[in-house]
């Protein structure tokens, strides 16, 4: 697409795979207006065009996984009857079986990552279009969306810097952070390796070089639909973002004139919210800037990144916004479609400072619709109707 205006923040100073991602997601030529009337509120139409993207995705990885799968296997059967690797071969048979097995998978999987890697983003990038998102390079608000769905699209992960002063990973453990790094490294090779002591367990004296040669093909296929459809959910999450951002803020009360505690609560909430996820997901720090926006200065001093204190603040607040801070909290906790353990916690201390049991049911139901495209998350949360 040619070079990207270095005014846009896609200099050189990127990684090379995300400023890949970014070429391929930004238009340069696309002018979004300027009222910012294409972020809104998606329909049932939109919504289904953005499931079948993601279906579709989901199953070209699928099939790209058994094709690197089998030529792994056919390499694997040639090359060891080539070089008699059934019988008593030599070290040279094994140093060629090994040579020309391994340079067939190497590049196979190469192939097959590439490709995975370049469909995502070709994937991604329908998901904004079906969404009405134009991703424009002269636009700072548009350029941090296209990195966010770059960075989904190639499994990278969020920027972990503070944002309006909120550290996500303040109240994270660092050793439980890189265990779960080393896991999900390891996921394939673990699952190719049980799934072929399986094959061979059940199938005795039957099961034959060329047979195990072949067990990783279904496994391969499996990991390559789960890890897109892993994917391809997030992107979709991050593209409807920006219209249930939309669709809560024009419920959020006028706050111009409330006292200064009162504001600062909002903030704190959708603070509390990125601590409690434990990263800094595009939807959370779009949230928290309008947000923080909407509600005015606040003392310098005030910290929005410690979830017991804005508990603690809301126990002091008037009742009526005592529930509209607590709608907050549980419609932020559930914008980036999750809802681990952390966050399940901060759910459960907002609810017994706003004593409203029948919203707990409602955050698990509203983060299911959510992630399906269905339902507005905001109202579902609300315990107040909102014409």
């Amino acid at each position: 697409m040619g070079d990207l205006p270095r005014t846009t923040g896609l200099g050189a100073d990127l990684p090379l795979l995300e400023r890949w991602g970014l070429r391929t997601l930004v238009d340069p030529h696309a002018h979004p207006p300027l009222d910012g009337s294409d972020v809104h509120v998606l329909d049932a139409e939109e919504q289904r065009a953005l499931r079948r993207i993601e279906r579709g995705a989901v199953a070209r990885a699928a099939f790209a996984g058994v094709l690197s799968a089998v030529a792994s296997g056919v390499a694997e059967v040639l090359a060891g009857g080539a070089f008699r690797i059934g019988g008593d071969p030599t070290l040279a048979d094994l140093a060629r079986y090994w040579g020309v097995y391994g340079a067939v998978t190497l590049v196979a999987s190469v192939l097959e990552i590439a490709y995975l890697y370049w469909d995502a983003l070709v994937s991604v990038r329908a998901l904004a279009g079906a969404a009405g998102l134009r991703l424009h390079a002269g636009d700072d608000d548009r350029v941090a969306l296209a990195r966010s769905l770059a960075r989904a699209a190639l499994e990278l992960p969020d920027d972990d810097g503070a944002v309006h002063g909120v550290d996500p990973l303040r109240e994270s453990s660092r050793v439980m952070l890189v265990l779960a790094s080393l896991v999900y490294k390891a996921k394939t090779g673990v699952s190719s390796f049980l799934f072929k002591a399986l094959v061979r367990r059940a199938l005795g004296r039957f099961a034959t070089r060329q047979l195990l040669a072949f067990a990783a093909v279904p496994v391969n296929a499996a990991w390559n639909a789960w890890v897109t459809h892993v994917v391809m959910r997030e992107a979709r999450v991050r593209v409807m973002g920006p219209s249930a951002i939309a669709a809560y803020l024009a419920r959020l009360p006028d706050l111009s004139h409330e006292p200064v505690e009162v504001r600062a609560a909002y903030a704190q909430a959708v603070g509390s919210a990125i601590v409690r996820t434990r990263s800094a997901h595009p939807n959370l720090v779009r949230l928290l800037r309008e947000v923080v926006e909407r509600v005015g200065p606040f003392p310098e001093d005030l910290v929005l990144d410690d979830s017991r204190a804005f508990v603690q603040h809301l126990r002091g607040l008037p009742p009526d916004h005592q529930r509209a801070v607590s709608e907050l909290a549980l419609f932020a906790a559930v914008l980036d479609g999750r809802l681990g353990r952390a966050e399940r916690r901060l759910v459960r201390d907002v609810l017994l400072v706003a004593r409203d049991e029948g919203v707990g049911a409602r955050v698990e139901a509203a983060r299911r619709a959510f992630l399906r495209g269905k339902g507005d998350a905001q109202v579902m949360i609300s315990s107040r109707r909102v014409p």
